[in-house]
């Protein structure tokens, strides 16, 4: 079983980079764009101007997708680090498939499941908790009637 993250901090900065994209022309439009300045003749400068306008939407789309390859790094059930690390082809091909297998999702399915991965992990957590707290609640409870008799023998 592999470690599944509890903070969500990088789920919080994926909606926000997505609220952000909102605001600029989707990367299919940008890059249609971009190819007609360069190829009908425009002034070298103007499509230099075209791109330097965008570097926020360029960078906002590399982090998206380097948030989209820690989802898919965390859902994947075997390691493609510790498959390469074993050195046995058939955990390499299995990390290999389970990947090809989340690169066909769309990325709201990919967050929908880190979502629902990490509330059944933080599920798991508080009933371990609890279990933890319960145990302790009987060890003093029997730690102290053990005390108590002992004070009464001893008068």
């Amino acid at each position: 079983m592999r470690k599944v993250k509890l903070d969500n901090d990088d789920l919080i900065q994926y909606l926000n980079t997505i609220k952000a994209l909102k605001k600029y022309p989707t990367m299919s439009e940008y890059r249609e764009e971009y190819r007609r300045l360069r190829t009908d003749g425009s002034p070298l400068i103007e499509a230099k101007k075209f791109k330097s306008a965008h570097t926020e939407l360029l960078r906002l789309d590399r982090k998206k997708k380097s948030l989209l390859e820690k989802f898919i790094e965390e859902l994947n059930p075997v390691s493609h680090a510790s498959a390469l690390a074993s050195r046995k082809l058939e955990k390499v091909q299995e990390s290999i498939i389970y990947r090809k297998s989340l690169l066909e999702k769309s990325p709201d399915e990919l967050v929908a499941l880190v979502i629902k991965q990490r509330a059944e992990a933080a599920i798991e957590f508080q009933r371990s908790v609890e279990q933890s707290l319960e145990q302790l609640s009987d060890i003093s409870s029997d730690f102290n009637a053990s005390a108590t008799k002992r004070r009464k023998f001893s008068i």
